[in-house]
């Protein structure tokens, strides 16, 4: 555009045409520029034309060589995987594990996870966990432990090393002997379905559901805190019948994460077949007292988390500690620790006395149950000397 002052317009040609103004200027294009650019968005639109055709042209023909082609694309999709893996198999601390076809086994000695264990890099090495599953032996681990104490990155790192190792990957472990499984199946986190009017818990059974249906003798199972969506009875109920159905009927390798100790009840009735385990963890007892000081007051107390998977069970999952990580506010957390031991106190004197009526139940004769009598009264003598 030419740019003229409003008060020299009259001395502009009368065959340019003004584009617009200002209340200073008028902006005017030529005859020669009106020529020229009606001609340039001819060439455009042409040019959109003949694209438009060769490109219909070139797919015309690639379609008669589509089979070498995609077979091409297919070997260097497997090549680039191929340098992938032999990317991962220089790392000095993995290892060419063993894959046994006949035998239905997972062991693995001090294998770590993948992906965290690069994200906490050389400062804070990532803790290495030993697993020993076998259809022959022991082929179920109930683990149990502290809050945010490392249970779902272990039973995820289990399965990330196994489909590492079948699919004839290194894996970050110092030895590994791998059974072929025909599926890993998992149930793990806790999200709805609003769109088709479906629960947290009913996405968790149903995911359930489809696992029981699908899972064989030859697959990995994990299940994560099965159960919790609901209330407590009928959370260990659900997750003591699905867990003793994985043991007798399918009998598939399983890993099965949980808060309910009483799940644990079933290595005494599989004792070949199950094994309990939890995360190990320290209690900072020091530091509790100090915080108590001198008031008596309950205070949630202090915890180190090992992340090392140790035989046996942990009867507590120390959720207040999480919520003293998460910047929960102190008054609420001291009234959570004094309902907590409130709770627990009340529980055990239940078992106290379903022990006691079990032990009478015993009971013969009248010397017995004297004695018995006898040993109740000095214990309550010594609770309220106490």
């Amino acid at each position: 555009m030419i740019e003229v002052k409003n008060s020299q317009k009259s001395s502009v040609p009368s065959d340019w045409v003004m584009i617009s103004s200002t209340k200073a200027v008028s902006r005017f294009h030529s005859p020669f520029i009106i020529e020229n650019y009606r001609h340039l968005n001819q060439l455009r639109e042409q040019l959109i034309r003949d694209c438009s055709a060769e490109w219909l042209n070139f797919l015309d023909h690639f379609s008669e060589h589509y089979h070498p082609v995609s077979k091409a694309i297919g070997h260097l999709a497997t090549v680039d995987c191929l340098f992938s893996l032999a990317q991962v198999a220089k790392q000095g601390d993995y290892c060419r594990p063993t894959v046994q076809d006949n035998r239905k086994e997972i062991i693995i000695k001090n294998g770590r996870h993948p992906v965290i264990d690069v994200l906490l890099g050389e400062q804070d090495q990532y803790v290495p966990n030993t697993t020993n599953l076998s259809g022959n032996g022991e082929r179920v681990m109930v683990i149990t432990g502290p809050n945010m104490g490392g249970k779902s990155s272990y039973i995820k790192q289990v399965a990330l090393i196994t489909v590492m190792a079948q699919i004839g990957s290194y894996v970050p472990a110092e030895e590994s002997t791998i059974g072929v499984v025909d599926g890993i199946f998992t149930r793990m986190g806790a999200a709805d379905n609003i769109y088709k009017g479906r629960s947290t818990f009913m996405e968790e059974l149903s995911d359930t559901a489809e696992i029981i249906r699908k899972a064989t003798s030859r697959s990995l199972v994990i299940l994560d805190e099965l159960g919790r969506g609901t209330s407590t009875h009928d959370g260990i109920a659900i997750a003591y019948a699905t867990l003793e159905h994985f043991i007798k009927d399918v009998e598939s390798l399983t890993l099965f994460v949980t808060h309910y100790p009483s799940i644990c009840e079933l290595e005494k009735v599989y004792p070949e077949k199950v094994g309990n385990y939890h995360m190990a963890f320290l209690v900072n007892e020091e530091e509790s007292a100090e915080q108590k000081g001198y008031e008596d007051e309950e205070n949630p107390e202090f915890i180190t988390f090992l992340y090392q998977i140790t035989k046996g069970v942990s009867a507590r999952s120390y959720g207040l500690n999480v919520a003293k990580l998460a910047d929960i506010p102190e008054e609420i957390l001291k009234k959570a620790a004094h309902k907590s031991k409130e709770l627990e106190t009340t529980v055990n004197m239940k078992r106290k006395k379903l022990k006691s009526f079990a032990e009478v139940w015993k009971i013969t004769n009248s010397q017995e149950l004297q004695k018995w009598k006898s040993m109740c009264e000095c214990e309550d003598e010594k609770k309220d000397n106490f």
